[in-house]
C-alpha cells in the first residue's frame, strides 16, 4: 500500500524500531549513529564528544543505543551540532541534552521555528522543548582541538539551514570531509510553501546556497539521508569498507549530490509552471 510522506512518517513515529541501522565507523574519528531514514554522526574529538543531529524524538533511544555500541558514553557528548530545525534533526535534542547537559548549537535564523513558529518544525507536538546555548558565528570555526568545524550559512530548506566542512589527516593525507545542511526540495513545493507561509523567494535562496558550495573540494561525503544518497551507495560502502575508511572516499559525490538537487527543484518548479 502506497503511504503519503505523511503517512509513512507517522508509521515510522508509531513503529520507530524499524528505523534501526547498525551504527558503523565511517573514517578516522568519524562514526555513523543515525537511522535508516535521518542520519547522526558521532566525532571524536580531543575537546570530547561532537554529536551532529539528534533524530527525532521517537529514535533517540536508537541514537543513544548506538553511541553506546560503539563503545561511547553519550553523558560525554559536548556539544550538539543541529544542521537545521527540523523534526529529525532536532526531535531527540532533548533527551540528549538531559543526558549529558551538552551545548547545543543552531543556525540563528531558525531560532523562531522553536518559537512563534513550531508549526515550522512540523511534527511540533512530537519534539520537546530544549534549550539552544550557542548560534552559529559563519566568520568563525568550532575548535574542537583536532577538529576545526567550519559552518556555513546555506538558507532554502530552512533559513538557518547550515552545512559543516572539517578536515581529517588520513594515511599522511589531509581530506575535507563535509555535511550539507539541508537540501530536500519537497518542502519548496509551491502547495507546501502556501501552506506554511514561505515565501517562494527561498527557492532562489536554495539555488544559491547549492551554488555557493558546489564547487568545494569534499573527498568525504556525510548525508543527511543516506538511503536517498546521490553519488554513492552510503550504507554500502559501511558494508565493504575493510576499517579504513577508505570505501567512503569519494571526491566526485559531492558535486553529483548538488547536481541532482538542483535538477530537482527546478524540475518540480518547471512542472508547476505546466499545471
Amino acid at each position: 500500500m502506497f503511504l503519503t510522506f505523511g503517512e509513512q512518517i507517522a508509521h515510522w513515529m508509531q513503529n520507530p524500531h524499524e528505523l534501526y541501522h547498525k551504527p558503523f565507523h565511517v573514517i578516522e574519528n568519524i562514526y555513523y549513529v543515525g537511522n535508516y531514514w535521518t542520519s547522526a554522526y558521532l566525532l571524536d574529538t580531543k575537546e570530547g564528544l561532537i554529536l551532529i543531529n539528534s533524530t527525532m524524538s521517537q529514535t533517540a533511544y536508537l541514537l543513544i543505543d548506538s553511541i553506546k555500541a560503539l563503545g561511547f558514553d553519550p553523558k560525554n557528548i559536548r556539544r550538539l551540532l543541529i544542521t537545521h530545525a527540523h523534526y529529525d534533526k532536532c526531535g531527540g535534542a532533548k533527551a540528549i541534552h538531559d543526558l549529558s547537559g551538552c551545548e547545543i548549537w543552531l543556525g540563528k535564523h531558525d531560532e523562531f521555528y522553536l518559537t512563534e513558529s513550531r508549526h515550522m518544525i512540523m511534527f511540533e507536538d512530537t519534539v520537546p522543548v530544549f534549550p539552544i546555548t550557542n548560534f552559529y558565528d559563519y566568520d568563525s570555526v568550532i575548535d574542537c582541538g583536532d577538529i576545526r568545524i567550519k559552518p556555513l550559512h546555506c538558507p532554502g530548506h530552512t533559513p538557518g539551514t547550515t552545512s559543516f566542512f572539517f578536515d581529517i589527516n588520513h594515511k599522511g593525507r589531509t581530506l575535507t570531509c563535509a555535511i550539507h545542511g539541508g537540501i530536500g526540495a519537497s518542502f519548496l513545493a509551491r502547495d507546501v510553501m502556501a501552506r506554511s507561509g514561505i515565501p517562494l523567494s527561498m527557492r532562489d535562496n536554495y539555488l544559491a546556497s547549492i551554488d555557493k558550495v558546489r564547487d568545494i573540494h569534499v573527498d568525504v561525503v556525510l548525508p543527511s539521508y543516506p538511503a536517498r544518497f546521490v553519488g554513492y551507495d552510503f550504507f554500502g560502502a559501511s558494508e565493504s569498507d575493510d576499517g579504513s575508511g577508505d570505501s567512503f572516499i569519494h571526491s566526485d559525490a559531492w558535486g553529483k549530490k548538488l547536481d541532482a538537487k538542483r535538477d530537482e527543484l527546478l524540475s518540480m518548479m518547471l512542472k508547476e509552471e505546466e499545471i
